[in-house]
């Protein structure tokens, strides 16, 4: 495969700029794209040019660098679109202006905008705010100050959006206000955890750990660094070490192709993560070679272009891809939140145009180098290469949307299903009790521990009027992983049953899956494009579904444009019922799904708790009890 090159990043930033540039109204401070629209939509989507103002404030951060771009033979003048856009966005008497509406409540999705336009006029002083007439800063700093006002907690990453407001400010040499960048900041010292990894809640203990940890901690730290960070040395330094630490696992979640383990909300930003390395590899923070670095970027960029993540005019969907659900977008993605992404093209163009990064012989990925299992013990995740590719085991974190955050595994071959069928997520990779009417899904985990090859997890269903506490404890070799659950019911209910499913085989229209089964032998299996997934049923199960769409929904999946989900089921559940499955998520080649149930001799709880497993060849798992964890 063909080097990652600055011709190919510039080509590629070219086209979004193209794009966006044909799609904004007459102000130059509104984005008019498709999509599902949402109220910052209304009067055209601010967001798709405050969130742009990453990438163009990127690639004005360089002095000597041109403000011209070409695409198709078309020039854009950088400079100019950034003033434009600060100048009409900011000004009350613009048709574009970004605060016609009243603020709303001390958290206003402008003041996460603020950030990020904060930023850019700083990036960008040289060209454009030292050009500004005195009555246009004026509009720019009373638009920051309205949106910049400290609110009474900090409740979650939403501090940093304040911090980087101030300190762009404070970088500017206009007005601002320290104790709102110093109360912003310390704010982190109450949700850091091990290993550099925060906790996005109003303090730690909460569990809530997802990509935000790249896309808005380690990147506004790091921006507010930039602006600040030399007027608090020992801050800057607590925050690079914590960087360095929380990235030493960044390139383990990405695939040999490029694909990423998809998991948690926010997914439409895209390739946004990449930002945090390449930022953090700038201030000395990046704890690899750039090599490795230009690898990943490279080929992750290609993973989201190569499949429609841009459309045919230049502009980014809100979807993954072409053919993935929109379900992956939540209620406050805007069409033009997207833009999101262009943080990965503002800390690209914040390197020199001669940084050795452009020339760094490219080195493989982790996933190239050979298989893995590591234990990520904060966040309660698991992640396992196999043959190029990743799966991440989640038995910790949670969040607000059960399909996105409380599946057991989040895997490159086999992408999650984002969607809700009859308003409830799907049993892939989930145990999911149900009396018939409603289905249950993970909430509520109580205690989870993970180690070298293993995951266990208490947590809770809600069924009905009940609520029921499993402990499930999984085990982990290669492409294979070994589910056990013990149910404890409520007491009040009846008629509880329960259906699990592997991960789903997404797959593309033109392309014609093989599905297999077996009834007697108790497996369900599918295959299609080179991959398979696969479940058996070894203790507990009483029946078995062919592998389909759950409940007859195609449109499920964060990926792909289809899917087939093989299950496994019981039909009534009884007190301390005990339940133990086989599952399959890897490369068809090789795969004999008829052999699944035989690769485990036997599997089961001890009497202080311990789990172990046997399998075929000898090798033995020991579990301990989640207690002693």
């Amino acid at each position: 495969m063909t080097p990652f090159s600055r011709s190919e990043a510039l080509a590629l930033f070219s086209r979004l700029v193209a794009g966006w540039a044909a799609h904004r109204d007459t102000s130059g401070a509104r984005l008019l794209i498709d999509g599902q629209h949402n109220r910052e939509d209304a009067g055209g989507s601010y967001e798709g040019v405050t969130r742009m103002l990453w990438g163009l404030g990127g690639w004005l951060s360089q002095p000597e660098r041109p403000t011209i771009l070409v695409w198709r033979g078309v020039s854009y003048d950088i400079a100019a679109l950034l003033r434009q856009a600060l100048v009409a966005g900011t000004d009350p008497n613009s048709a574009g202006y970004w605060g016609h509406t009243a603020v709303r409540g001390e958290y206003d999705q402008r003041t996460v905008e603020s950030g990020q336009v904060a930023y850019a006029a700083w990036q960008s002083r040289a060209y454009v705010w030292q050009h500004m007439s005195t009555t246009e800063q004026a509009h720019l700093v009373a638009w920051l100050e309205r949106f910049g006002r400290q609110p009474a907690a900090w409740q979650s990453n939403w501090a940093l959006f304040w911090a980087l407001n101030h300190a762009g400010r404070k970088g500017l040499g206009v007005s601002y206000d320290q104790p709102t960048i110093d109360s912003a900041l310390e704010y982190l010292e109450g949700v850091i955890c091990d290993d550099g990894w925060y906790d996005d809640a109003p303090q730690r203990g909460e569990q809530k750990f997802d990509d935000y940890n790249w896309w808005v901690f380690t990147t506004h730290e790091l921006a507010w660094a930039d602006c600040d960070g030399a007027a608090q040395p020992q801050r800057y330094t607590r925050l690079i070490e914590r960087i360095r630490l929380r990235l030493a696992h960044f390139p383990y979640l990405f695939a040999a192709d490029g694909a990423y383990s998809e998991y948690g909300r926010s997914l439409a930003y895209k390739f946004a993560r990449l930002a945090a390395p390449l930022w953090a590899y700038r201030h000395g923070a990046w704890p690899y070679s750039a090599g490795i670095l230009r690898r990943l970027v490279g080929r992750h960029l290609r993973w989201y272009f190569d499949r429609g993540a841009v459309r045919a005019d230049g502009t980014l969907r809100q979807a993954l891809t072409d053919q993935g659900s929109v379900a992956v977008i939540e209620p406050y993605i805007s069409t033009g939140a997207v833009y999101w992404g262009m943080l990965a093209f503002g800390a690209l163009w914040s390197l020199a145009d001669d940084d050795p990064f452009w020339q760094a012989e490219e080195e493989p990925l982790p996933a190239e180098q050979g298989d893995f299992v590591r234990p990520i013990a904060t966040p309660g995740w698991l992640l396992v290469g196999s043959h190029g590719a990743v799966q991440r085991f989640n038995a910790g974190s949670s969040g607000y949307y059960p399909s996105k955050y409380e599946k057991f595994l989040y895997a490159t071959l086999a992408p999650f299903n984002v969607a809700l069928a009859d308003g409830a997520p799907s049993p892939d990779s989930m145990l999911c009790l149900s009396d018939g009417r409603t289905l249950g899904h993970r909430s509520g985990t109580s205690a989870s521990a993970v180690g070298m090859g293993w995951l266990r997890m208490r947590y809770t269903q809600h069924v009905g009027t009940g609520t029921h506490h499993i402990d499930t404890t999984i085990v982990v070799r290669g492409e294979y992983h070994l589910r056990a659950h013990r149910i404890t019911l409520d007491r009040l209910s009846s008629a509880i049953g329960a259906i699990e499913g592997s991960a789903p085989l997404g797959f593309s229209a033109g392309d014609t899956p093989l599905v297999r089964g077996d009834v007697a032998a108790g497996w369900e299996a599918a295959a299609v494009a080179g991959r398979a997934v696969a479940i058996a049923r070894l203790r507990g199960y009483d029946h078995q579904h062919q592998a389909a769409a759950w409940r007859g929904r195609h449109d499920l999946n964060a990926v792909y444009g289809d899917y087939l989900l093989p299950r496994i089921a019981v039909e009534q559940l009884h007190d301390g019922h005990e339940l133990i499955c086989l599952v399959y998520t890897g490369h068809a080649a090789g795969f004999d799904p008829t052999r699944l149930p035989q690769q485990v001799v036997s599997a089961a709880w001890q009497a202080d708790g311990t789990f172990d497993v046997v399998w075929i060849d000898g090798h033995v798992d020991v579990v301990p009890p989640l207690g002693n964890a």
